[in-house]
C-alpha cells in the first residue's frame, strides 16, 4: 500500500460541497452533481446555491458556512470575482482542498490574474490545497469520483492522465486511448504538474502516466520529480504551444509560462520522460507501453508476407535509429530448409515461398521463434494479412503470432497487417495483451524506437 498523499483527498474525498451548484438537470445541463451521481460517487453531497432548497433530490444550503457536517473537497463554480472570499470561507472552515472551475483568470485579463494572484496567496497561507482554476479538476474511475460538468466514462484501467486542457479527459479515446484517473491542472495556481506526477508515480493503480504540457512556473521541481517517477513508471509528455502563435494561444487558454520548446525537449530526454508529437504517437506509445517491455538494444527482426513490405520497413526503421538484424547463421538455415533453393534467405524473412509448401501454421510459427530466440535479435515487426472471416480463415496468423508472442515476453512483438480486415483481425491480435497492432510502419517503427530508447534509459545510471 502506498503511503498517504495529500492529492488523496482530491481523489476520494468522503464528502463534496458543490458551491455555485446549478439548478438545471439532464442532457446538456452540464450539472456537476448529476454527473457525480451517474459516474459512481457513493459519498456525501452538499449543494450550495441561495435559490433553491433542493437540487436532484439533495437538500442545498445558502452558503457553505450553513452546512454543519465535515468537507473533505469544495467544488466552486461560481463567477470568478467570488471565488477568493468563497475559498477563504472553506479554508476556514477546515476544508483541504477545493477545485475552482470558472475560466476568467489568468487565462484571461488584468483583473483575473490579479484573482488567480489573490487564491494563490490563500493556498499559501491557510494550507487549503487549490486545483485550478479553469479546470474540470478530477476523475477517479477507481474511487466514483468525478468533479467534471462534462459527462465522462467510468473505466478501471491502468491510465493516469495529467493536463491543462478538459479536452484530454472528454477526448481520451482519441489520444491515451483509455483514462483511470485523471488531474486536470488547467491554470495551477497552487497544485501543478509535480504535485500530480508525484502523485501517480506512486499510485498502484496506475502504470503509464500521460501529460498534455502547455507550460509551467516550476520546471526544476517538476524534472527532479520526473527524474524518479520515469524510472518507476513509463511517463509521456505532449508539448504543445511549441509554435510562437500557439504560445501566444496557450498564454490566453491556460495562462501557461510557455517556455521554449528546445528546453523542455532536452529536459524530457535527461529525465527520461517519453516525448510524443502529436495524438497518434500517445495512443501508439500509450498501448506498447503497457502491454510490451522495452528493447534491450536496437535491432529488428522482420517476419513478412510480402518481400515489398519487408523493404519498406527497412527504410523506415533506419529513419528511427533502428537496426535491422544480422540473423544467427542457425535461424537462416531453419528457414532456408523450408524454402525453394532459388529463395535468398535473410532477415527480413520472406516466408511466403515456404509457407505455400508446408502451410501457414508451421511455418509462420517456427519462423517467428527463430527469430525471436535469437540473441541477434531485440524485438520483431509482423507483417501479415488481415483477411475477411470465416472464408479466408487460412491466411489468418494471428493466433500463431499471439501464442509465439506470449513465449518471449521479454522481446516487443509489433505487427502491421494489410488488406481488406485490418480493423477486426487488429483487435484479434491484441487480445492477450502480448502483440499491438498499429496500422502503418512508420508507426510501427516509431514505436519501437520509443521502447528503444525507454531501455536505454532504464539500463543508464541514475
Amino acid at each position: 500500500m502506498r503511503p498517504q498523499h495529500y492529492l488523496d483527498i482530491f481523489m476520494s474525498p468522503a464528502s463534496v460541497a458543490v458551491i455555485g451548484a446549478s439548478r438545471k438537470t439532464g442532457k446538456g445541463s452540464f450539472n456537476v452533481i448529476e454527473n457525480m451521481k451517474d459516474f459512481g460517487f457513493k459519498g456525501k453531497i452538499y449543494p450550495v446555491n441561495p435559490l433553491t432548497d433542493e437540487i436532484l433530490g439533495i437538500k442545498a444550503h445558502k452558503d457553505v458556512k450553513d452546512i454543519r457536517e465535515p468537507i473533505d473537497v469544495a467544488i466552486i463554480a461560481t463567477p470568478r470575482e467570488q471565488v477568493p472570499r468563497v475559498t477563504q470561507d472553506c479554508a476556514s472552515l477546515g476544508i483541504k482542498g477545493a477545485i475552482v472551475v470558472p475560466q476568467g483568470f489568468a487565462d484571461a485579463d488584468g483583473e483575473g490574474k490579479a484573482l488567480q494572484d489573490e487564491l494563490t496567496r490563500i493556498a499559501r497561507d491557510t494550507g487549503i490545497r487549490v486545483l485550478g482554476p479553469n479546470t474540470l479538476g478530477i476523475v477517479n474511475a477507481f474511487s466514483g469520483f468525478t468533479s467534471s460538468f462534462m459527462p465522462l466514462a467510468r473505466e478501471k484501467v491502468p491510465v493516469g492522465v495529467i493536463c491543462q486542457s478538459g479536452i484530454f479527459f472528454v477526448g481520451s479515446s482519441q489520444f491515451t486511448g483509455i483514462m483511470g484517473k485523471g488531474i486536470d491542472i488547467a491554470n495551477g495556481c497552487d497544485l501543478d504538474f509535480a504535485d500530480a506526477l508525484d502523485y501517480f508515480g506512486d499510485d498502484d493503480d496506475i502504470e503509464v502516466i500521460f501529460m498534455h504540457i502547455e507550460g509551467m512556473k516550476q520546471g526544476k521541481e517538476f524534472f527532479d520529480t520526473a527524474k524518479r517517477v520515469a524510472r518507476k513508471k513509463p511517463v509521456i509528455a505532449l508539448k504543445s504551444a511549441r509554435s510562437r502563435r500557439g504560445a501566444v494561444a496557450a498564454s490566453t487558454h491556460s495562462g501557461a509560462l510557455v517556455g521554449k520548446h528546445e528546453v523542455f525537449e532536452a529536459a524530457f530526454r535527461q529525465s527520461g520522460i517519453i516525448s510524443a508529437l502529436d495524438p497518434q504517437e500517445v495512443s501508439d506509445f500509450t498501448k506498447a507501453l503497457l502491454n510490451l517491455n522495452p528493447m534491450r538494444g536496437n535491432r529488428v527482426g522482420l517476419v513478412t508476407f510480402s518481400g515489398a513490405g519487408g523493404i519498406i520497413l527497412i527504410d523506415t526503421l533506419q529513419e528511427y535509429g533502428l537496426e535491422v538484424a544480422d540473423l544467427s547463421p542457425p535461424v537462416i538455415k531453419k528457414i532456408k530448409d523450408l524454402s525453394p533453393a532459388w529463395m535468398p534467405i535473410q532477415n527480413p524473412l520472406d516466408i511466403w515461398p515456404a509457407l505455400m509448401k508446408h502451410g501457414m501454421e508451421y511455418v509462420y510459427e517456427l519462423a517467428l521463434s527463430e527469430i525471436l530466440k535469437d540473441t541477434a535479435v531485440d524485438a520483431a515487426i509482423c507483417i501479415a494479412i488481415a483477411p475477411q472471416l470465416p472464408e479466408y480463415a487460412h491466411l489468418n496468423a494471428t493466433e500463431i503470432i499471439k501464442k509465439t508472442a506470449a513465449s518471449f515476453p521479454e522481446k516487443p512483438v509489433v505487427a502491421w497487417l494489410y488488406g481488406p480486415n485490418q480493423i477486426s483481425i487488429s483487435n484479434m491480435i491484441e487480445q492477450g495483451g502480448h502483440v499491438i497492432s498499429l496500422p502503418t510502419l512508420p508507426r510501427a517503427a516509431r514505436t519501437l524506437a520509443m521502447l528503444r530508447d525507454r531501455g536505454v534509459f532504464l539500463s543508464s545510471t541514475a
